[in-house]
């Protein structure tokens, strides 16, 4: 039996009241599935990615104060 021949199956036998949750439950998990496809993906930036900064050309260049730590 295919999953929806179990659920029209397992449908028919239950009373109104549960039959009109049941139904509520299915329009809420279609209007999440359509949030979530609609949603932008989020990714997190990465290092040194922040708009509007910009590093100094010699940003990795040795600093001289510690040129006697140096070999």
């Amino acid at each position: 039996m295919s999953i929806q021949q179990l659920l029209i199956s397992e449908v028919s036998q239950q009373p109104e009241p549960l039959l009109r949750e049941v139904l509520h439950y299915l329009h809420f998990l279609k209007s999440k599935a359509k949030h979530e496809s609609q949603a932008a993906p989020t990714t997190r930036p990465g290092f040194g990615s922040v708009p509007g900064i910009k590093l100094a050309d010699d940003f990795d260049a040795p600093l001289e104060a510690f040129a006697d730590y140096r070999p």
